[in-house]
């Protein structure tokens, strides 16, 4: 059942009666075939044994689920009463996964007994999100030993950018440049790369906190790689966190130092927006 038929049913222990549409559902024949309620004209009606047989378990189910959905507001949402269920436990158990480092598969697993149940986007994933109070799942850190490359047309790269994001992976191939992901703030990886690279190498990313302090840590590892600074026209945008980062201007060029001084404190780029000569296509 869902949580439609769930709350139907309710309706019928408190006011006697509903809509037969109720009887799709293998519960709720079980209850007819033992005369918890009468079907007459597309209306059941509840009789004598219907209370002692929903008091059982079904009035504490509905209850959990109703606080549930009216505390983390998802009364709109239509899940599965096994999903209800799960949704309850997850939340009983929202400290100790507070504790840990959980990731979604691990969720899934554990509490919906599929590690592919639980689906990015999903209106079950968002509600998961919610009772957890996440933004987002801990990623696996398995996840992270992988650098994504989109090879370049003419096989031997004049030119790498690695990418903050990855939205420029996403198009398509450049004639000589190589393109590198390593996923944001998970530059670990960097590390087992062979140093010597020796034709241009450049960090494409948001001019934001967290651009530019990515920038600084991978000047550690590549000691030879440069911020790539966009080219006009600048889609400059209002900043949505205030400028913290604390700016080692040595790591970088005049002419991005230029551009540091135009964007802080109030502006900032993004990365989908830049313009620059070495990623037309």
């Amino acid at each position: 059942m869902n949580w439609n038929a769930i709350k139907q049913l309710n309706q019928l222990f408190i006011g006697g009666k509903t809509s037969d549409n109720l009887m799709k559902f293998p519960y709720i024949k079980r209850l007819y075939s033992m005369e918890g309620f009468i079907h007459e004209k597309k209306i059941l009606i509840k009789t004598e044994h219907f209370d002692s047989l929903y008091l059982k378990k079904d009035l504490e189910q509905f209850n959990n689920f109703n606080k549930l959905l009216l505390e983390y507001d998802l009364t709109e949402t239509n899940f599965e009463f096994n999903d209800l269920e799960a949704l309850v436990k997850i939340t009983a158990d929202k400290e100790v996964i507070s504790e840990k480092i959980i990731t979604q598969k691990e969720i899934s697993t554990l509490y919906f007994d599929d590690a592919k149940y639980l689906k990015t986007g999903s209106k079950l994933y968002g509600a998961v999100l919610k009772v957890l109070e996440l933004d987002t799942f801990p990623v696996d850190e398995h996840d992270q030993q992988f650098l994504y490359v989109l090879h370049c047309k003419n096989k031997i790269p004049k030119t790498i950018i690695l990418c903050e994001n990855d939205n420029q992976l996403r198009k398509p191939r450049l004639n000589d440049v190589e393109l590198w992901f390593a996923g944001g703030r998970n530059t670990a990886k960097l590390k087992f790369v062979n140093e010597l690279i020796t034709i241009p190498f450049y960090y494409l990313c948001d001019w934001d906190n967290k651009g530019i302090e990515i920038y600084q840590d991978i000047k550690n590892i590549f000691p030879n790689i440069q911020i790539l600074v966009p080219q006009e026209p600048l889609k400059l945008m209002n900043i949505k966190r205030e400028w913290k980062t604390k700016i080692n201007y040595s790591l970088f060029t005049d002419e991005a130092k230029t551009l540091l001084e135009k964007l802080i404190p109030e502006k900032w780029i993004e990365e989908e927006s830049i313009n620059h000569d070495l990623l037309k296509r």
